[in-house]
């Protein structure tokens, strides 16, 4: 669920996740004005949601949802979900403990970490999906944006993998 914006992730409720004829699960959203989206939920995914909703003492089983409660929860008991202000500062108190704990391996990374934000797990997502093989488009339709320009900012390259490449294409073939 890294591609959400904070404001989309503390909006989203149960009844927002919808499972298809082909088993596939989306995650419908609400984005920058009113703008509605959905989200594919990967198998992963929906085993953290599973684990999630099980702390949280609710059902795994989706005919059990109330549709209005709120994915992200309280950390408390109180009722209601988490709010975006909430939810910023918990993330940038878990980058700031993944930092501490990386420090001395890896300070250019830790810093990286410590200058995180919500909106940095979608920059991140992005270009590893990217790296992975995710098409240009459909990395553009869960980010939600309307241009494909905004979403090729997230292509990096990786000379290695280029050169790699270019060796393979342009080889003598083997007898």
């Amino acid at each position: 669920m890294l591609t959400y914006c904070a404001s989309e992730l503390v909006g989203a409720t149960l009844g927002a996740i919808e499972t298809n004829a082909r088993q596939e699960a989306w995650l419908h959203l609400v984005g920058k004005g009113a703008k509605t989206g959905k989200e594919v939920l990967p198998p992963l995914a929906l085993t953290a949601l599973e684990r999630y909703l099980v702390q949280r003492g609710l059902s795994v089983t989706p005919a059990r949802w109330a549709p209005d409660t709120p994915l992200v929860g309280r950390l408390a008991d109180e009722a209601g979900g988490i709010t975006t202000t909430r939810l910023w500062a918990l993330m940038r108190r878990f980058f700031a403990a993944a930092a501490s704990v990386i420090e001395a391996d890896n300070p250019q990374l830790a810093e990286k970490l410590r200058r995180a934000s919500p909106h940095w797990t979608r920059h991140t997502h992005a270009s590893h999906a990217l790296e992975l093989g995710a098409e240009l488009t459909t990395v553009r339709d869960n980010l939600r944006h309307a241009s494909i320009s905004t979403t090729s900012t997230y292509l990096h390259g990786d000379d290695t993998k280029r050169a790699r490449e270019m060796a393979a294409a342009f080889s003598t073939p083997q007898s």
